[in-house]
């Protein structure tokens, strides 16, 4: 699955889209990272969080591989 991804309201509805499809609920997502149930369910509504190393192992588990796009003219990598 794509999605464009825009804001963290956006990351959170992919995240959660992602979640489901796995068959989890968000209190074992949180169980099999040891963080909290809160800490997901604000993920997934677009709380803005720090992209720290629990973020990251949260997308880890999901299978969610992030990249990023410069859309500035002239840029090329």
């Amino acid at each position: 699955m794509i999605a464009q991804i825009r804001s963290a309201a956006d990351l959170g509805d992919f995240i959660r889209r992602i979640r489901l499809q796995h068959g989890m609920t968000q209190g074992q997502l949180a169980a099999a990272l040891g963080t909290t149930q809160r800490y997901v369910s604000e993920l997934e509504a677009g709380r803005p969080k720090r992209a720290d190393e629990r973020y990251f192992e949260i997308l880890a588990r999901l299978g969610i591989a992030l990249t990023a796009e410069s859309t500035s003219p002239g840029d090329h990598a």
